[in-house]
């Protein structure tokens, strides 16, 4: 397995859907994605004629709750939700993921749906690949098969986390949380957020994430916009964010050296 790796900026590059370029394992895109760059050439080159770079749009499905997961992602920009869904209509944020990550950690583990939602948060790229074919390629490429893995788990340890966080700690940490590792993942300091979003993503009401955003406005960690929030002191912001944002951000890093 390769060595440390850090949090890199791929960006977002021309390509269309249409055309459907395949992984090249020398194109500088592909830095974008920290799993796919920590594996060894030979992995690399295996892939190289599955994996279709694809941009995704703010808002974009990727799967809905208990229904086939038919491609699998791996970000290079951008971020994605798992979200859950309730019968009246509400909805909570129960994870999130990046270029740091992997899209179809059922799929991985031999199932073939989520009881959640898997939705874009932001405009993004990555790349993807129908979910039976990367089962057929995954007993072939056995570091991506252990790092993804070891992703289930970094996911499933996170998803513990976030449920301890939503009991025990106040919306305005909670938010926090939430806006810093948006930043993470986005790497913008300008995030396309209402009130009634983050309500829905925190599982919260509208009024309380109102209030929170109010206080960190107050303090000069963020300044509100129409339909987007600034950030403007990102050591302090992580500062107010509770003990969790720290926890989360370890277990992002798959090399287990931090």
């Amino acid at each position: 397995m390769a060595g440390k790796y850090e949090w890199r900026g791929s960006g977002r590059h021309g390509e269309s859907r249409g055309k459907k370029p395949v992984y090249d394992p020398t194109d500088p895109r592909n830095s974008g994605n920290l799993i796919l760059a920590a594996l060894p050439q030979e992995e690399r080159n295996h892939l190289q004629q599955c994996l279709g770079f694809v941009l995704v749009k703010s808002g974009e499905v990727f799967w809905e709750p208990n229904q086939p997961i038919t491609f699998v992602y791996f970000p290079t920009s951008g971020m994605v939700s798992f979200v859950a869904m309730m019968r009246n209509g509400a909805t909570a944020e129960v994870g999130i993921t990046g270029p740091e990550g992997f899209v179809g950690t059922p799929i991985v583990l031999g199932a073939r749906y989520a009881s959640v939602q898997a939705i874009a948060q932001s405009d993004g790229s990555g790349f993807r690949v129908g979910s039976e074919l990367f089962c057929r390629i995954l007993p072939q490429t056995p570091h991506l098969e252990q790092m993804l893995r070891r992703y289930a788990n970094s996911q499933a340890m996170q998803l513990a986390q976030g449920a301890a966080c939503n009991c025990l700690h106040q919306v305005p940490q909670r938010l926090a949380r939430w806006l810093a590792m948006s930043c993470d993942r986005t790497e913008s300091e300008v995030l396309p957020l209402t009130q009634e979003f983050l309500a829905q993503m925190l599982g919260c009401r509208r009024s309380s994430v109102a209030a929170a955003m109010g206080e960190l406005q107050q303090a000069g960690l963020i300044q509100t916009e129409h339909g987007r929030v600034r950030i403007l002191d990102r050591e302090r912001l992580e500062g107010r964010a509770c003990e969790c944002y720290a926890i989360m951000k370890r277990l992002c890093d798959l090399t287990g050296t931090s």
